[in-house]
Order: structure tokens, then C-alpha cells, then sequence
């Protein structure tokens, strides 16, 4: 019976890894949303009276998911200093280049209290294709419009069915470990007890 134990136990951990690798797998391939930094549009581009700054997560955009864009938008004064702009109105204009009418101008939001100067969007595209992404900064120095463009890809496969599948696998791996693990054991014990037992000797 120990050895079923031992093998129940390797059952065990073998479900443990499996159950980790899906998990990280499905991370993976959630779509990400992280709130800051990212991959550079713009970088330093004078708008107006002020200087702008884009990045975009994740890379690649995919229809149907969560784009997330962040901006920074400064101004340089006269001593050649760079300060962040924390009242700025930031609007950014989505635009579809082959389906021009498909245009949507959303707002920006402060990050936070602390990242002065930054604001973040985020938005799912309904469609791939080419997107004209542009930036408007408005504030008590004037307004800044910058813009670029990007490539939206088409939406990936449900995530589901690959957490599925990792998930069957898992459990037909699991159940033939246990299998065989039972079957060792019982041919163990029929083992021993067709061993015929020593003459206890007086």
C-alpha cells in the first residue's frame, strides 16, 4: 500500500505542475492592460505649446480586445525646462482608414494624482485594419494635435478553448498516471501473497 501511496502522491504533484503551467498559460494570453509605459508612438513631439508623448500596450492590437493608450503631455518654458501639464483636457480621436465614418473621439483620463502630466485610454476596437489614432492636448497655453497610426490585427481564437484543452489534457494525464499507479500496486500485493510463507522453525 505504499507504493500506491507513493504513486497517488506523484499523482499529486504532477496535477500541481499541470494546473501551474495552464495557469500560466492562460496569463499568457489574457489580454493585457497595463496602466502606463508600453510601446512609443510619439515621443517628444511639439504640439502647440506643448510636447507630447504616446505609448501603446499591448503589441499587437487585436479586435475585440483591450487597447490601452497612455500620454504625457509637457510644456518647455523659456529657461529650457520641462514640466508636466496635470489640467490638460486630453481627447483622442479613433478613426478607421478604411472606413473613415467609423471615427470615435473619447477622453483621456488622469493616472493618478502622483503621475502628474499623464492620461491613459482604454478602448476594444470593433475592427481590425489601419487606425489613425490622434491626440489632442487643450489647456490654458493653447491646444497640441498629434497623430499615428496603427495596425489593428484581427481577433485571435477564444482563450477558452486553449484553457480546455490544457485543462482535458491535464486530467487524461492525471487519470492514466493513477491508473497505472493502481495497477503497480495490486501487482505488488498479489505478488506477496502468492510468496509462500517460511516454516517457523521451534
Amino acid at each position: 500500500m505504499r507504493r500506491l501511496d507513493g504513486g497517488l502522491g506523484q499523482v499529486h504533484r504532477i496535477v500541481l505542475m499541470l494546473a501551474s503551467v495552464w495557469w500560466m498559460v492562460a496569463v499568457s494570453v489574457t489580454p493585457a492592460a497595463a496602466h502606463g509605459g508600453g510601446t512609443p508612438q510619439v515621443v517628444d513631439a511639439p504640439a502647440g505649446p506643448y510636447r507630447l508623448f504616446a505609448w501603446t500596450t499591448p503589441d499587437p492590437w487585436r479586435a475585440g480586445e483591450v487597447a490601452h493608450i497612455t500620454v504625457a503631455v509637457t510644456r518647455v518654458d523659456a529657461a529650457g525646462q520641462v514640466f508636466p501639464i496635470a489640467n490638460a483636457q486630453v481627447m483622442i480621436r479613433l478613426t478607421s482608414e478604411t472606413q473613415p465614418e467609423q471615427t470615435l473621439t473619447l477622453p483621456a483620463q488622469p493616472v493618478s494624482a502622483v503621475a502628474t502630466g499623464f492620461y491613459e485610454l482604454d478602448h476594444k476596437f470593433p475592427g481590425d485594419g489601419l487606425w489613425r489614432i490622434e491626440v489632442e492636448a487643450r489647456g490654458a497655453e493653447g491646444v497640441g494635435v498629434v497623430a499615428f497610426t496603427m495596425a489593428v490585427e484581427p481577433a485571435a481564437s477564444a482563450p477558452w478553448l486553449l484553457w480546455a484543452g490544457a485543462t482535458l489534457a491535464a486530467v487524461v494525464i492525471a487519470f492514466g498516471l493513477w491508473q497505472a499507479a493502481r495497477r503497480r500496486a495490486t501487482q505488488v500485493v498479489a505478488r506477496r501473497t502468492a510468496q509462500p510463507s517460511l516454516p517457523i522453525k521451534g
